[in-house]
């Protein structure tokens, strides 16, 4: 009997936290559910997918905090002989500590999403790429650090004299660091370059945007590799955007006659197997029409046409000139059109080739 009230006694403070944390986490997992399933079905009548979105950024941080609502509860229910008072406000602490960093979280996913949304509906040419997304984390970060210290009852007086002071040494060590940063934020806000762009770089190097980081930008290069600058060698750059601000653009092909070839039918040709190919690759667009041009015009052994085309996007161009090309080679051979190697004429004087040999003898 003894052994059995010992038991009782030590467990009774734990069977009631049980007792009280699941009741608590049942009552309030039924109210969570419920209101999301009424939230969802007001979502899904508007036009609009962001509400959606926002839902769904919200529905893992809700039973988190459902979960801990519940521990907290539980713990401040217990009596000081089942947990001391200390432990009691050290566990409902660290608590509170979970919940402010989980609300962060979430506040800074939906900030995000809003703030896309914003850019889209206002027809801004700005992304919200992963140092935008960074910056609004930093900015929910700060509120809610200064809130978890307060609560924690932390002096922050010699914290922020201690980096008063060590402010200079810090920013001129991470100089170069800090000048990625605001590098990255002039390109982010710039609106000239977006993610999924094809940009060449004045140094050759050219790709798709994959990201704009804190620090660097990503390009995901024709070859499938990943091209790595840092923000501030891409903010100082001489950038050509392939795909804004539409990424329709032009590409021609040089072809070269012989001079005793008719030009108006070659020109006539060119545009046949143009307009032929249409349809056949993918990319080549209709509209605006091919159009062939006699430039560079006369080269020392042929006649040199070119022949424009519109592609939809940049990396279509490659199978477009193929395809164009092909097709013009084998129309010549069937019409009869040559296409001549180089020739290069010599004019010697008469007699210079026997005074050359009969030196040498």
């Amino acid at each position: 009997m003894q052994e059995f009230l010992r038991l009782y006694t030590e467990w009774h403070g734990a069977g009631r936290f049980l007792v009280v944390w699941l009741s608590i986490t049942c009552i309030f997992w039924l109210i969570k559910n419920l209101a999301f399933r009424y939230i969802r079905r007001a979502a899904a009548r508007t036009e609009t997918k962001v509400d959606d979105q926002v839902v769904a950024a919200l529905a893992w941080p809700v039973r988190f905090w459902t979960v801990l609502a519940a521990l907290i509860t539980a713990v401040r229910d217990l009596d000081e002989r089942d947990l001391p008072k200390s432990f009691q406000e050290l566990i409902s602490g660290a608590m509170i500590v979970l919940v402010a960093v989980s609300f962060t979280m979430a506040a800074s996913r939906v900030s995000a999403l809003l703030l896309q949304y914003y850019l889209s509906r206002s027809g801004s040419s700005q992304q919200v790429t992963t140092l935008t997304r960074t910056v609004i984390r930093v900015l929910w970060l700060i509120p809610s650090a200064l809130l978890i210290l307060n609560m924690l009852k932390i002096n922050l007086a010699p914290a922020l004299t201690a980096l008063g002071v060590g402010g200079l040494a810090v920013s001129l060590a991470l100089q170069g660091t800090l000048a990625n940063l605001f590098s990255g934020f002039y390109v982010s806000m710039a609106g000239n370059i977006h993610r999924g762009d094809f940009i060449r770089l004045d140094n050759g190097q050219e790709g798709y945007v994959e990201d704009i980081r804190w620090r660097i930008t990503t390009l995901r290069a024709l070859s499938n590799n990943l091209v790595i600058i840092p923000n501030a060698k891409l903010a100082e750059a001489v950038v050509t955007n392939f795909t804004y601000p539409e990424p329709r653009m032009s590409t021609s092909i040089v072809v070269g006659v012989s001079y005793s070839s008719d030009i108006d039918r070659v020109s006539e040709i060119l545009l046949e197997e143009a307009r032929a190919t249409v349809g056949e690759v993918d990319g080549l667009l209709p509209e605006p029409g091919p159009v062939v041009r006699l430039n560079p015009g006369f080269s020392p052994s042929s006649l040199d046409f070119t022949l424009s085309v519109h592609v939809a996007k940049f990396e279509r161009q490659f199978a477009v000139q193929d395809a164009l090309r092909r097709r013009v080679f084998k129309r010549f051979q069937k019409e009869g059109i040559s296409i001549p190697y180089p020739v290069q004429t010599l004019d010697i004087a008469p007699g210079v080739l026997r005074r050359a040999f009969n030196r040498e003898a």
